[in-house]
């Protein structure tokens, strides 16, 4: 295969997970059967990253990608990348070669993540005929946990499990995929004794600066919320829930049908939550 004359072998960089961005590809499978989808990245460099992507793809495989960066110009495109996994529905692939123009494009972006970070999610467009979606799960209640948990997985969602919002920040970070909803408790453990305190760099919080952090992480992200309280009581307890009146509450105890039709409701709306 022959290459543009001002394409080289990319060099190693930094990934930045939070930077993710619309990414189309195409190219050919191993039955030499033609491949094209489109997908957000994670783990972005300029010398590869993860596609979560419906479309599957295998190993080995040899793909153009255009990469929509969040400079609103037009798309770098690399124009070789070879398929080095591939899991459920994201696939990780190598740049082999790009345009000079396009690499430094890319660096200048990946050198200043924080300036773009809030521009590179768009809220996700979902659809209730694709999945399977992941739910993002936080209670401390190991019970109620076990339980939300045990129905949803019933219904073929995907269950990501946090006892706490340390726990739910860490996996929010680090999940290779996406996270459609996240489905929290407002009242959650308060901090930890300093003599017990986590090596971590995320404090404990309720459930509702919970929402709030995810939210700022992950774009497009959908919202339930639930307590045993009703959100009169939780103000007067100081719960501030100013700006989440649009999101769905969920009075605990709640019904299996009640947690599963509020989950779907969300997931079929085009709207994903967002702070008034």
């Amino acid at each position: 295969m022959s290459l543009p004359a001002d394409s080289h072998t990319v060099q190693p960089g930094t990934p930045y997970p939070l930077l993710r961005v619309l990414v189309e590809f195409e190219g050919w499978g191993l039955s030499n059967s033609a491949i094209k989808g489109d997908g957000r990245t994670t783990d972005l460099t300029v010398t590869g990253c993860r596609i979560e992507s419906s479309q599957c793809v295998a190993p080995g495989m040899h793909l153009t990608l255009r990469l929509h960066l969040p400079d609103h110009a037009e798309p770098v495109t690399v124009t070789l990348a070879r398929v080095r996994s591939s899991q459920d529905s994201v696939f990780e692939v190598e740049f082999v070669h790009l345009p000079d123009d396009d690499q430094r494009r890319l660096k200048q972006v990946l050198e200043a993540p924080h300036e773009y970070e809030a521009l590179a999610i768009p809220p996700a467009t979902l659809s209730p005929q694709k999945g399977p979606y992941t739910i993002l799960v936080v209670d401390d209640d190991p019970d109620m946990l076990r339980l939300c948990a045990t129905t949803l997985a019933s219904d073929e969602f995907k269950v990501l499990q946090a006892s706490g919002s340390t726990e739910a920040l860490d996996l929010c970070l680090t999940h290779v995929g996406e996270i459609h909803l996240a489905l929290v408790d407002v009242m959650l453990s308060p901090h930890v004794p300093q003599l017990m305190v986590e090596r971590t760099s995320w404090p404990r919080v309720h459930g509702n600066k919970l929402v709030r952090n995810l939210l700022a992480k992950r774009k497009g992200l959908r919202v339930v919320l639930m307590s045993a309280h009703s959100k009169a009581k939780l103000m007067h307890n100081g719960i501030d829930l100013v700006g989440l009146k649009e999101v769905p509450f969920l009075s605990k105890p709640f019904s299996p049908e009640k947690l599963l039709s509020t989950i779907r409701q969300q997931m079929e709306s085009q709207t994903p939550s967002v702070l008034h």
